[in-house]
């Protein structure tokens, strides 16, 4: 490792922990107890700006659990989840993993499942436009998820612009949602099963015919015709024929 990596390594460590902010001093011309202090602000400056992406990317869980009690959660996944990347949008990866264990959400058993599909809307926000390869193809903007919750129901009642009954039957059942992007918003719908099956090998880069054959054994009644034209419509498909 050069000095300049291991100078920037032993910054950062120390903008990152407290308990590593002592090992650091002698990098600094002025006494411990200043560049300690000079630190915290930076740490606090990396710590509210990690909060507020965290916060932006996951705004359901940060609703569910609270603005304090998400504060406190955000430092927590920082500390153990350090951000790897200069661009915070890369930020919270991680978070349905942390939520799984982290002992204060255990009374929240679907909350890992939220922070999945905040991730998988985070990242169809910022994807291409553009499909690859040839044929029928899964946009980019769009993910597939299936969930022992009902997810799009939770997803509804926590948007802004949401104007009906704030109810949630957590004992609805197992659902599987598909997450799409038709125009500058992104969206999330319940999938039947043999649609989630098309789209799911669709996207895996199966032909059509393969993936109709997997969505018909898992739904019989599956309606090829009518899922293609509403999926043509909204985006969730594209012909890159011409594209080639």
């Amino acid at each position: 490792m050069s000095e300049l990596a291991a100078l920037q390594q032993t910054f950062g460590a120390a903008i990152a922990s407290v308990d590593e902010a002592a090992g650091s001093t002698p990098l600094f011309r002025s006494p411990p107890e200043a560049a300690l202090a000079r630190l915290a602000v930076y740490r606090g400056n990396v710590v509210g700006a990690c909060t507020k992406a965290l916060a932006g990317t996951y705004p359901i869980v940060a609703k569910i659990v609270g603005e304090s009690f998400f504060e406190g959660l955000a430092r927590e996944y920082l500390r153990r989840f350090p951000s790897a990347s200069g661009d915070l949008n890369e930020f919270g990866a991680s978070l349905a993993q942390f939520v799984s264990n982290f002992p204060h959400t255990q009374d929240l058993p679907y909350l890992p499942d939220v922070a999945r599909m905040e991730w998988l809307v985070h990242r169809a926000y910022y994807a291409a436009d553009t499909a690859e390869g040839s044929g029928l193809r899964l946009a980019p903007a769009c993910a597939l998820l299936a969930s022992s919750w009902p997810l799009a129901r939770i997803w509804e009642v926590h948007q802004d612009d949401y104007e009906g009954e704030f109810s949630v039957d957590l004992e609805a059942g197992p659902e599987r949602i598909l997450i799409y992007r038709p125009r500058f918003r992104v969206l999330v719908g319940a999938i039947s099963e043999g649609g989630y099956r098309f789209l799911e090998r669709l996207g895996a880069g199966a032909a059509p015919e393969d993936a109709l054959e997997a969505a018909l054994v898992a739904e019989p009644g599956f309606d090829l015709g009518a899922g293609l034209a509403a999926w043509a419509k909204a985006g969730v498909i594209v012909d890159t024929t011409e594209a080639v």
